[in-house]
């Protein structure tokens, strides 16, 4: 049997002859041709099972199978779908829309106009349907706000040093009705009663929305992200997964190590060069994996593994996959096996030593610890199960782990095999090991992980591929490096031959501006309004953009914006070619530098050409800015104003009104006339009266916000009185464009006449008082004394 350093001569011989083929990179899914193969299996068969990694842990297997149920309850995804089962949603996992019909009870209107002697209001049906990404958004706001509301509360009464028959006010369950009304204003007091009917229409089931003690704001913010990350395989899967779709199959395999990114579905940059991957730069990883360091977890479809094996089980499956190869290869078809698994994560091999000073790594105490990062389908819950299978199987090793204080002593831990980490450096591996411990990252562990690359380092890294291939790995690593920084731009560099002896990298970089489905009104096609949309920025920023390239694409939830940048621009470069990885890396750096960090001003540069051009929410507000800011929309009788920014800046509108009663000519005593005029009861009334006509008018049940409203008294007992009554209604950015236009014809429309508003604020105010009069002394107002006033008014 060959000896280590035979095996890594021979590995090195191996790798020096690997060319860069001409492959295109959507091919690169095969690792090993046939020649390659057979030397590198003659190679891999020398090593005996105990020779490999985990010999102990799997029972000198070279394969086991797992069970991996993904739809029960005790899964993410399960948690997931049941959540909206228990909240009695219909879900279009396809469209992504979430839908329900909720009774509620009468409206404020209703319990007013009942006051008012009209009849009792009827429940209605209220009818929810929404993207899944907005509802939970809408959650999480409407959360967040009744938290704040919330922690008044608690405040006041740790304010007053209460404390209840379950200790101090601290959580939702504690708070009682009269501590809301203590702690609230009335204006605060209305919008956390607003607040719950709100959400209790989204979560009418919160007793069964997540575990004991939840928080919603926490629990719909993590779905939320739950749903961004996994969406694509969600949509596709949840209706027709069942507990036993899939297994795994962890491999300590050398072929099967070595081949960890050999899928049509699973590729990684452990490709090889000699299939001209432009990932591949970490092929001498997955070579050094291989070389008895490491194992890998397999994603495969169960109903595959019983029919490859002709077993009627998996633990018979299991016995008959221990030789041989039994994963698929186009390349080799007929001599490779025939399962093709759909996802891959690895398992890295640890150990840890009784000493500061080991005299040899080889030996010490073994420990599987698996990666978090998942190759192909993102399949949610895999790498939990691999880590609760190592976690419970590995009982003995956890216990025995070294310990300073109590706490796992990391410094005399070592990472064997490739030097390249999905979850990297000291912290990563303490992450990952907290996560294999069950313990928190931050407070049980002293020290940290050393790694051991010496099998790796082994291999002459210039065997790989040459000079060109080198260039392809440092490339590589900062276009990745890069991209993962970025916000908005997307860098690309490709290795070439300039003919003549030389090499060049040729780059290209897009910006890709993110805007939510849901913030628009229609959506535009990519031509010309992707063009239109980046010249609005070059007119602002210079020719930073080649505009004749600009697109629209549609991804998740959102409309991305893209456009090449001008790579000859002097704010960038002075051409899309360099000469050397290191010029490639301070391209790079510029783009971060000039572009990418003014991703929010390009960001609100196109929402602000979207608006203007009728695209996006919020068009329709911007519209009324640019008219109140221009004189072009003129009110009478409102004084109608911004908040003084640019139009394109302008986050609110106001539009107020004023009117004088007579307490003396109503017979009301000044202060009861304040009052009554500062009720919520006649705040309601008169809002409603105002906005009537211009709700007829268009048609719609919407209202306007009211911003504020005062009484004030004038005067005195000699020359008399009068209260004046200041109303002020607002809108903004956020407002939806109907009301906008509603907004607009309250003070352009029939309100914007002197006598219309004096006669409606006199009869709204003889209505009221009328009402609180004593039953024996009110006026009978019948049907033709109504009459008559709507008359007066002008309302029919």
């Amino acid at each position: 049997m060959l000896n280590d350093e035979e095996i890594l001569l021979k590995t090195a011989q191996l790798l020096e002859n690997f060319d860069i083929s001409e492959q295109k990179p959507e091919k690169l899914l095969r690792e090993l041709d046939e020649s390659e193969y057979e030397i590198v299996k003659d190679v891999l068969e020398d090593l005996s099972p105990d020779e490999l990694a985990f010999n102990k842990l799997f029972a000198g297997k070279m394969r086991l199978i797992i069970n991996f149920p993904t739809m029960n309850n005790s899964t993410e995804l399960g948690k997931f779908g049941e959540f909206f089962k228990k909240q009695d949603f219909d879900v279009d996992w396809e469209k992504g829309l979430v839908s329900a019909a909720r009774e509620i009870g009468p409206s404020a209107e209703d319990l007013v106009n009942q006051l008012m002697g009209g009849p009792a209001g009827q429940p209605k049906m209220k009818k929810i349907q929404m993207k899944v990404g907005k509802f939970f958004a809408k959650v999480a706001e409407l959360s967040s706000k009744r938290d704040i509301l919330y922690q008044k509360v608690y405040d006041h009464m740790d304010k007053m040093n209460y404390i209840g028959a379950h200790g101090k006010i601290d959580v939702p369950w504690k708070v009682s009705g009269k501590m809301v009304k203590a702690a609230l204003d009335e204006k605060e007091h209305e919008d956390y009663n607003r607040i719950n009917t709100q959400i209790s229409l989204y979560i009418p089931n919160p007793g069964v929305a997540g575990p004991a003690g939840y928080a919603l704001t926490n629990l719909v913010t993590k779905m939320a992200k739950y749903w961004q990350t996994n969406a694509g395989y969600i949509k596709k899967e949840i209706n027709k997964l069942d507990d036993d779709t899939y297994s795994i199959i962890l491999t300590r395999s050398p072929i099967d190590v070595m081949r960890m990114s050999d899928f049509d579905e699973i590729t990684s940059c452990h490709s090889p060069p000699s299939r001209g991957s432009t990932q591949g730069n970490y092929y001498k990883c997955a070579v050094a994996e291989a070389h008895g360091h490491g194992a890998v977890a397999y994603v495969v479809k169960t109903e595959e593994i019983l029919e490859a094996t002709g077993a009627k089980d998996l633990q018979e499956a299991e016995d008959d996959l221990q030789t041989g190869e039994v994963f698929y290869d186009g390349e080799r078809a007929y001599d490779s096996g025939v399962l093709e698994p759909v996802s891959r994560g690895r398992l890295r091999q640890v150990r840890y030593y009784d000493t500061d000073s080991p005299k040899r790594y080889d030996e010490g105490t073994e420990v599987a610890m698996p990666e978090k990062r998942v190759y192909g389908a993102n399949i949610p819950g895999f790498m939990d199960r691999v880590t609760a299978w190592a976690r419970e199987n590995q009982q003995e090793v956890i216990e025995s782990m070294p310990k300073e204080d109590g706490k796992v002593d990391l410094s005399r831990f070592m990472i064997f095999g490739g030097s390249y980490e999905d979850t990297p450096n000291p912290a990563g591996r303490r992450a990952l090991m907290s996560k294999l411990l069950g313990i928190s990252h931050f407070d049980d562990f002293v020290g940290s992980m050393k790694q051991n690359a010496d099998t790796e380092n082994t291999l002459d890294a210039n065997a790989l591929s040459g000079l060109a291939g080198r260039w392809e790995q440092e490339v590589e690593a900062a276009q990745d490096e890069w991209n993962q920084r970025y916000a908005i731009v997307r860098v690309e560099g490709d290795v070439e031959d300039d003919g003549d002896g030389g090499l060049y990298i040729a780059a290209r970089a897009v910006a890709r501006i993110p805007i939510s489905k849901d913030d628009f009104v229609k959506t535009p096609n990519s031509y010309p309004t992707a063009m239109h949309a980046f010249d609005y920025i070059t007119d602002i920023f210079g020719d930073i953009f080649l505009v004749d390239n600009a697109f629209i694409n549609y991804e998740g939830d959102n409309l991305i914006f893209g456009c090449d940048l001008n790579l000859e621009h002097p704010e960038i470069g002075e051409s899309a070619l360099m000469y050397d990885p290191d010029s490639f890396n301070e391209f790079c750096s510029v783009l971060d530098a000039n572009i990418d960090d003014k991703h929010d001003a390009f960001t609100a540069y196109i929402a602000e050409f979207l608006k203007r051009e009728g695209w996006l929410q919020g068009a329709a507000y911007l519209q009324l800015a640019i008219e109140i800011d221009d004189g072009d929309l003129s009110s009478y009788e409102w004084d109608v104003r911004t908040d003084g920014e640019d139009p394109t800046e302008s986050y609110e509108s106001t539009a107020s009104v004023s009117h004088d009663f007579d307490p003396e000519e109503l017979g009301v005593n000044p202060q009861v006339l304040a009052d009554i005029l500062n009720s919520t009861d006649w705040r309601v009334m008169i809002r409603q009266e105002l906005l009537k006509p211009a709700k007829d008018e268009l048609g719609i049940s919407y209202n306007v916000d009211l911003n504020g409203t005062s009484a004030d008294i004038s005067g005195s007992e000699h020359v008399g009185y009068l209260v004046q009554y200041n109303m002020e209604f607002v809108v903004n950015q956020d407002t939806p464009d109907a009301v906008i236009e509603l907004f607009r014809e309250l003070v352009t429309g029939d309100m914007d006449d002197e006598d219309r508003l004096r006669n409606i604020f006199n009869w709204a105010m003889k209505q009221t008082l009328n009402a609180r009069l004593p039953a024996s002394q009110q006026q009978n107002l019948d049907e033709r004394l109504v009459k008559t006033w709507k008359g007066f008014l002008g309302r029919i």
